[in-house]
């Protein structure tokens, strides 16, 4: 397996879509559409990318900010003693967030009951998206009998290149807007809680300034590269286009990249420039990285004001499984609190 490291080579690569082309279709197993878009290389992803904009740019986000904090605090407010972090309070903001910002509440048990991955894998450890297709089809179904203003609704009356979009391709849309943004931010929100459970003096600092926890959460998007890898196409090396070779950015690598970051493998509140990779790079770039950054500075701000001192339970489950990273944990699948004060 090609792997391309290092702080730089990976912002090079990620910007050549010539050479590293995303025109591919990943989860083979669960889906038979491409992530929109995400699996395509421009024009067709400028476009697409277009329609999303507006419900995802820095202002629209901010612009929910209200609806986010009451959700946060409602929440919160819910925990007395113990508190799993990654189901009760991460992916219970995510998906609520989701609602407001889709404008589809009515949906937000329903993605609710899918959990961080979205793909649901069976007792046999086999994967399967079953319930994904069937509110897919449901859900385009009922727009196409009865039209609404929400994000879904817009996305089924959409045109791109004066033709309308394919059920295939709003299918590809809604699934890279749903399945986006969940264990990745639910990794965020954890591993921040997680490290400060175990830091007093970043802890105190942030209580007492909490103005410092954007750049708090910008350090811990470096650090915990909820997004480790992803994969491209390699040109050069694909003779049968329907023999793709592939070629992984590590943007974890280019997050301890030690040329370009000092002692990278600490945690910093007073790191400053941050040239990481976290929400990938180029035209690529996550496009809900202001709706994670929001979501996470809400719920630790709220989080901050309420409690001063946790600790983790010794019933978390915790993976650290990256070969050259050991120090970082790859995933929460379960993160228990004990909340002291």
């Amino acid at each position: 397996m090609k792997i391309i490291k290092g702080n730089q080579q990976v912002r090079q690569a990620a910007r050549d879509y010539e050479n590293y082309s995303s025109n591919l279709q990943g989860d083979q197993d669960v889906r038979d559409y491409k992530q929109l878009p995400l699996e395509v290389d421009p024009p067709d992803h400028t476009a697409l990318r277009e329609l999303l904009n507006p419900w995802f740019s820095k202002d629209a986000v901010k612009a929910f900010e209200p609806e986010f904090s009451d959700i946060a605090k409602s929440l919160i407010d819910s925990f007395s003693d113990e508190v799993e972090i990654a189901h009760e309070l991460a992916l219970q903001m995510i998906v609520q967030c989701l609602g407001v910002v889709f404008g589809r509440p009515q949906d937000v048990a329903e993605w609710y009951s899918w959990g961080p991955d979205t793909w649901i894998t069976d007792e046999d450890g086999i994967r399967h998206g079953d319930h994904l297709d069937r509110y897919l089809l449901k859900t385009f179904d009922e727009l196409d009998e009865k039209p609404t203003d929400d994000l879904f609704g817009v996305l089924n009356r959409a045109e791109i290149a004066g033709r309308a979009l394919t059920r295939k391709e709003k299918y590809g849309i809604a699934n890279l807007v749903l399945a986006g943004g969940r264990d990745t931010v639910v990794k965020l929100i954890s591993g921040c809680l997680w490290h400060l459970a175990q830091n007093q003096e970043h802890r105190e600092t942030l209580r007492s300034n909490p103005e410092l926890i954007p750049d708090f959460i910008t350090e811990m998007v470096r650090f915990l590269s909820p997004l480790p890898m992803m994969h491209r196409v390699d040109v050069a090396e694909t003779a049968n286009p329907e023999d793709p070779k592939y070629v992984w950015l590590s943007f974890i690598s280019a997050n301890q990249d030690s040329s370009v970051i000092t002692d990278p493998e600490q945690i910093k509140l007073d790191r400053g420039a941050n040239p990481h990779l976290g929400f990938g790079y180029g035209r690529h770039s996550c496009i809900g990285m202001h709706l994670a950054q929001l979501e996470a500075k809400i719920v630790l701000e709220l989080w901050l004001e309420k409690f001063s001192t946790w600790e983790v339970l010794p019933e978390s489950e915790l993976l650290f499984d990256f070969e050259e990273y050991k120090f970082i944990p790859s995933r929460f699948h379960s993160l228990s609190l004990k909340i002291n004060s």
